[in-house]
Parts: structure tokens; sequence; C-alpha cells
């Protein structure tokens, strides 16, 4: 039975063997991996084994042949597809070629930002996001067998029966990340993610959050809760390498940071991770994604063992897990420790809008809403300048230098300033993130740019702020943008009907 099917069960609580943890200390070759798969097969308690398309750490092992001997072996894969090298056609083309192995399980991502590309390596794209994939993934099942080539229609097929996975951070400091992350995951389960994953976090306080927050929404996928083993080494080497989206709470380090490396030290690291799992369990989650920096089964299979004898006293641990340390918290705190009440937290107030965000959106209301009173006058004029180089080229100029000069505008074609708080993520997000942030933003900085660069959408949030003091979308999901309109005017586009929004301008 594959994972996502066990999660749905009621009463079950699967496990998926995490086998390549980009936070994992050592490297490990295909054999030694295949041996983890087998041991873990036998123990009969996992068939799913969790692996990244694109290792960041990891370059001997082929994801593609490991998941092709994982279903010769009779286990699972499930894949996760980072997004920061495919463009739409490539990221079709990946997934035909796992479907066509017998993958079925899958995790979007947007992916990390490479720290240092090689000039050697392939360049991120950052094409599109989890929400537009999803988006591509529906469209194209839905238009299955109109005009599409065979290629396609074989890459269609295969991604009919596929299960689709996303992931969420409950683990932000701040109002403007956290709030974010939860809107996105709406966002997400609304375009058609199957399951949802946690990213990695050592706060019970905000697991219990995440789970309160799905029941406020009437989000019934399943959840998933990521678990790694942690002894001092590797969360020493999440502090180093600063993975994007992981945070190791200061009590959780001085805690690690008093033992010695011995046995008894290790089997504390154990005791703690399957505690973790009875909590998780008894929280509501409906699985777990749980790896280490151990280089066998072994490991997974103490903590699964030790979390079997612990799962009636669940509530017994919250103390004893509490290391709640963020400065915001969707809920109000419990008087049980470690846990939330169902009332939501107070957000920030209102404030007066910035003028720059009050003029562009005085703006927009004049040109670009069919009430209007500019909307068919500047429709007539951008008809008019279609077609008729001199005055094209006019009409670019003023916009290149307008747009470039307010917002910073790179001239991509298909305009998306109206919902994104009149803020260019072409030109104010690394990975281009149109549909809510990623989840790699640390204290509000861009995960590229760390204590150095407000998160883009951090920015929005605040832009937002002025509009209403719960911060939602402005805009419904935003498809994949298409890149055949990058520097041409977004004007003409608009009422020409070719950008995402599809304006049917019509002149009476």
């Amino acid at each position: 039975m594959i994972f996502f099917k066990e999660l749905t069960i009621s009463n079950s609580f699967p496990v998926c063997y995490n086998l390549l943890p980009h936070y994992r200390t050592e490297e490990q070759s295909h054999s030694s991996l295949m041996n983890c798969v087998e041991e873990a097969l036998a123990d009969g308690r996992i068939g799913t084994f969790f692996l990244s398309d694109h290792p960041v750490h990891l370059q001997k092992v082929s994801s593609p042949q490991l998941a092709g001997d994982i279903i010769a072996a009779g286990g699972e894969p499930l894949v996760s597809l980072a997004l920061t090298f495919y463009d739409k056609n490539a990221v079709i083309e990946k997934l035909q070629q796992y479907c066509q192995m017998g993958v079925k399980q899958f995790l979007f991502v947007s992916g990390e930002y490479p720290v240092m590309p090689d000039s050697k390596k392939a360049k991120p794209v950052f094409d599109l996001d989890s929400v537009q994939l999803f988006m591509l993934l529906d469209e194209l099942g839905i238009s299955a067998g109109q005009n599409k080539s065979p290629e396609t229609q074989n890459a269609i097929e295969d991604s009919v029966n596929i299960v689709k996975g996303c992931v969420v951070s409950p683990f932000k400091s701040l109002e403007s990340e956290q709030v974010w992350q939860y809107e996105k995951l709406k966002r997400k389960i609304e375009v058609g993610a199957d399951f949802v994953i946690t990213q990695l976090g050592y706060d019970i306080r905000k697991f219990d959050e995440l789970v309160r927050f799905c029941a406020l929404q009437n989000i019934t996928v399943p959840l998933v809760a990521n678990i790694f083993i942690t002894d001092p080494e590797a969360a020493q080497l999440l502090l180093k390498k600063n993975i994007p989206g992981v945070k190791v709470p200061g009590r959780l380090l001085h805690a690690l940071a008093r033992e010695e490396n011995t046995s008894q030290e290790k089997e504390q690291q154990f005791t703690l991770a399957a505690k973790t799992m009875a909590v998780l369990k008894g929280l509501g989650y409906h699985g777990t994604l749980i790896g280490g920096s151990s280089s066998d089964f072994s490991a997974v299979k103490q903590v699964m063992d030790e979390a079997e004898g612990l799962e009636s006293d669940w509530q017994g641990f919250l103390d004893e897990l509490d290391y709640s340390d963020s400065s915001f918290y969707y809920f109000q705190k419990d008087s049980k420790p470690g846990l939330n009440n169902n009332h939501p937290s107070p957000v920030a107030p209102k404030h007066f809008p910035y003028p720059m965000y009050s003029f562009s959106y005085f703006v927009d209301w004049m040109v670009y809403l069919p009430q209007g009173p500019l909307f068919k006058m500047t429709g007539r004029f951008c008809h008019f300048c279609n077609g008729r180089k001199f005055w094209h080229s006019s009409i670019w100029l003023l916009e290149f230098l307008s747009k470039g000069l307010l917002y910073g505008c790179n001239m991509c074609g298909d305009c998306v300033l109206y919902a994104c708080g009149f803020l260019c993520y072409q030109s104010g997000c690394p990975k281009k993130m149109t549909n809510g942030p990623c989840g790699g933003s640390i204290n509000g900085y861009c995960e590229v740019f760390p204590d150095k660069k407000s998160c883009y959408w951090v920015k929005v949030y605040k832009h937002l702020k002025g509009v209403s003091q719960h911060v939602t979308f402005m805009a419904p999901p935003i498809p994949a943008r298409d890149t055949a309109l990058n520097k041409t005017s977004s004007w003409i586009n608009f009422f020409q009907g070719r950008d995402h929004r599809k304006m049917q301008f019509e002149d009476d």
C-alpha cells in the first residue's frame, strides 16, 4: 500500500523513511542506501522511502536509479521534485520519466537558491512555483486528448494518477512570515495538493498550531510531520550551512551541547525522537517523515520501537519537548505546556497606507478596472498602438521608464503588481515567487541574503497592512508566466488579452 493511502486510513500512522536528507553529516553510496531500504522492508513497518530528485550535498547518488531499485525491491519511492532548475517543459519531462518507472508519489517544492552557483553547473531557473505547477498539472489533466502532441499526451496520462504533496513551515518567527505560510498552504490545497509535509522544525507548539489551523480552515488533507534524529554534530551542521527554512531552537542546542558523545547520549537522542513521534501522533498528525545522520536503518528502527511504547503517555512529554521560542504564534498559548488553545492570537493593527501604495492603487483603479474612468480610453489607445511600430515603441518606452523608476520593473510583459502590494516580484524576489513566499526566510530575511535583505513577501505584507489588518491574497492564484511576453509591454498585453488575466476588451 502506498504511503498516501495509508495516511487516509483511520488510526494508521505510517512512517516514510527519509533516505536523502540534505542536512546529513556524511555522504552515502547507492549500495548503502539500498541496504537501508532492504532492512526497512524486512522490518515490515516502512514501505515508502523519501528521496530528493536533486540532492543538494550528495552528488554520487542517481535519484532515478535509486527510485527504480526501490520499486524493484518492493518499496514505494516518494520523490521530492524541486523546481529550482526546471522550466515548465523540463518538469513535465522529468515527471514523465519518473511515472514511466512506476513512481506515483511526489512532493513539489520551489527549491533552495544555490548558495554558490558554479559556472559549470546548471543555473537556477525558477520558471514556476509549486502553486503554478499544481495549476499546470490540473490544466493538462483537464485538456487531455485535445490537440496535444503524443509526447505531451503521455505525460498527461501519467500525471493524472500521481499523488501530489506540498510543504509548509509552521516554524516562522514573525507574523508577516507565518501568516503567508498558512495563506499559501490554503492556496496549494485549493489548486490540487493531496497531502502536506512540514519543513524541519522542533517547536511542538508550532506543530500543534498547524493542526489547529487546518481544523479552523476545514483543511482535511493528511498532515505529515518531519522528524530528524538530531545529535550535536547534525545540529551544528544545520547552523553552519544555514539550511533555508530549518530552525533549531536555542534551548535544544543548549541541551545537546551539555551531552557528551557517548552511547548514553545516543540513547537519549533516540528517546527524544521517539517522544516527539508519540506526541505528534497524539496531536493529530496522520504520519511522519523520519531520517537522521546515521548511515543505516538501526536508528530509525530504534525510534519506532520506543515510540510504540510511549504513545499512551504522549501528553506527559509536552513540557520536556517545549522548545517554543518564536515571537509570533497563530493561536494563543494554552495552560498545558507546549500547546495552544483555539483562540487566534491578535495580529498587528492596520497602519496608514504607504503613499506609493495609495498612488499605485488609485492608478490601477483608474486604468485597469472596467469601471474605472480611464479604462476604455486606455484600452482604445493600446489597441491603436498595437501593430503600429512608432506608437508601440513609444508606449513601451513610456512603460519602461515610468515603471522602472517607480517599481524597479524588469518588463516581464505579464504584470502582477496589483496582486503583490505593488512591489515587483521580478526585481524583488530572487526566486520569483508570485503566489506567496517560499519556506526559506529566516527571521524576516530572504534566504539568499540572510541578515541583509528583507524577504520580498514580508515587504508585501507590510504594504497590505495598509489595506487590512488581516492580510490575505489580493488576487486568485496566478498561473505560470508566458516567457514569450518577456520585454514586451504589459499595458498592451493586458488590453490585448495576452497576459494571465486574459482580458476581453470590448470597445462599445
